[in-house]
Parts: structure tokens; C-alpha cells; sequence
């Protein structure tokens, strides 16, 4: 059996000093390699909590990480990425040409072909560009320069977000009220559910209070008798006309009548 350490041997003291040590250690340690919630931009290297990041390639310490990808303009104005594509030493890539040789239908609005021909139209034997050979009709997906877009739309307008923290705010803003409140649905879910709450509530705090007021109205009309100076009734005569009645006077009897109304003697 081993031989247990009594509580007479255990300095107090000493045991106090080691917890406290020991608890200021695990603090540090936690918040040295505590988990960063956006590290940022890591293709050059960086520190995520407490480790730095170095990029390397083929065993050696690479001054600037390469690209991944390139900027582009889609042909209606999106801006986009395209990806880049490198060689297995990592010295070339392919300047994103995977991306930029796909063309863009106007006719069927078909995209992401590659050649001169739209398949869509081809299959179909469109008649308005007669079998995709109109040549007009065939445009380049990506562009990289935002001034050589062909068609720019217009994608942001007057109308803000609800929340005053989101991005969407200002020259940034939507188009018509829909996409504002299809975009709070979807990004905002949360805060646009209370904000649509607490809009509810104080329309029906506005239609209390109109009831209340009109009740108000309505009782203070009932006790209140309402005064009439005498001096405000006007006496009204009416004048009766009569009007005369024409008497038709009635024929006399003849003799002959007069002869049948005798009476008739009774017999005994």
C-alpha cells in the first residue's frame, strides 16, 4: 500500500503560490492562442493568436504570396473574380484566359460559351440572328477594364437598409423597396423581424390612441347640454291657403221619375 502524504507535510503557502501561477498561465496562454474571429488577408502571411503564418513554396520562405485570382468586370458591370491557374512550380499562371475567352449571348442571353457560336441559338435556328452567325450578337463574358463594359447596369440606388450599420447605405443603396426588404430578409432576418414588431406596435399604440380620444369626444358630448340663445330662434308662420272647391249642382227629376217614386196603395 502506498504511503499517502499527510496534511502536515503540505505547506499552505506554497500550494496558494502555485495556484495562482498556474491560473496566470492559462489566462496568458488563452489569450495568446485564443481563435481570431477575422484573421484577414493571409496570402502574404500574418498572425492568427499567437502563431505566424509565413508562406512557403518548395521548402523555401516566399517574400509575397502569389495571386489566386484577378479582377474583372462581367459584361453588364458586375465586378468579379476570375481564378488564375498555375504551374505545378508555381512561376506562371495563366492570366485567367479560361475566364476571359467565354462570350456572352445578347440574342437568348446565353453565357459562358467558349467560341464564336452560341450553342443555344445554333440548336434552336434562332431566326433573329439566324443560327448564331450574326456576329454583333457575340460578346466576351469578362472585361478588364470596368470602361470597356459594353452594357453597364445600374445596380444600386436612393433607397437604404433599414439597418444603419449595413454596407448599403447611401450611392450604395437599392433600386426599389422590394429589394430592400428581400435583402433585410435574407441578410438581416433577426433585426428586420423586430424591426417589423416594433413598427406593429406603434401603429396599434397610434389606433388606441385615436379610440381613446374619440371616445373622449363622444362622452363629453353626451353630458355637455348644448345652450341655444333665445335670441337665435326665429319664429316661422306658415300662411294657409284655401283653395276653393267647385259644388256641382245635382239635376232636377223628371215628372216620369218622379211618377214611379209614388207609392202604391195597400190592399186590405
Amino acid at each position: 500500500m502506498p504511503v499517502i502524504l499527510e496534511e502536515t507535510e503540505i505547506d499552505p503557502i506554497a500550494e496558494e503560490v502555485d495556484l495562482v501561477m498556474t491560473r496566470a498561465e492559462e489566462e496568458e496562454a488563452n489569450r495568446r492562442f485564443a481563435p481570431a474571429a477575422d484573421p484577414g488577408d493571409l496570402s502574404d502571411g500574418g498572425m492568427v493568436g499567437g502563431a505566424r503564418l509565413t508562406p512557403m513554396s518548395a521548402g523555401r520562405k516566399l517574400v509575397r504570396g502569389r495571386a489566386a485570382a484577378r479582377r474583372a468586370w462581367m459584361w453588364n458591370g458586375t465586378e468579379s473574380l476570375i481564378p488564375l491557374a498555375w504551374n505545378p512550380d508555381g512561376t506562371h499562371h495563366d492570366r485567367g484566359m479560361r475566364y476571359l475567352l467565354k462570350r456572352h449571348c445578347l440574342c437568348c442571353g446565353k453565357g459562358g460559351f467558349h467560341g464564336a457560336q452560341c450553342p443555344n441559338c445554333v440548336k434552336s435556328g434562332c431566326t433573329t440572328c439566324r443560327g448564331s452567325t450574326d456576329r454583333t450578337k457575340i460578346i466576351p463574358c469578362f472585361y478588364l477594364r470596368q470602361e470597356d463594359v459594353p452594357f453597364p447596369a445600374k445596380f444600386y440606388g436612393n433607397i437604404p437598409c433599414f439597418l444603419t450599420s449595413c454596407i448599403r447605405q447611401g450611392d450604395r443603396g437599392f433600386l426599389t423597396d422590394q429589394d430592400m426588404r428581400l435583402h433585410a430578409r435574407t441578410r438581416h432576418r433577426m433585426e428586420y423581424q423586430a424591426h417589423m414588431e416594433a413598427l406593429e406596435a406603434g401603429k396599434q399604440d397610434e389606433v388606441a390612441d385615436l379610440r381613446r380620444r374619440l371616445d373622449a369626444m363622444i362622452g363629453n358630448y353626451g353630458q355637455v347640454p348644448v345652450a341655444v340663445a333665445v335670441s337665435d330662434i326665429t319664429e316661422v308662420k306658415t300662411a294657409v291657403t284655401e283653395v276653393p272647391i267647385a259644388r256641382v249642382k245635382k239635376p232636377k227629376r223628371t215628372a216620369k221619375k218622379a211618377k214611379r217614386r209614388i207609392a202604391k196603395p195597400v190592399m186590405a
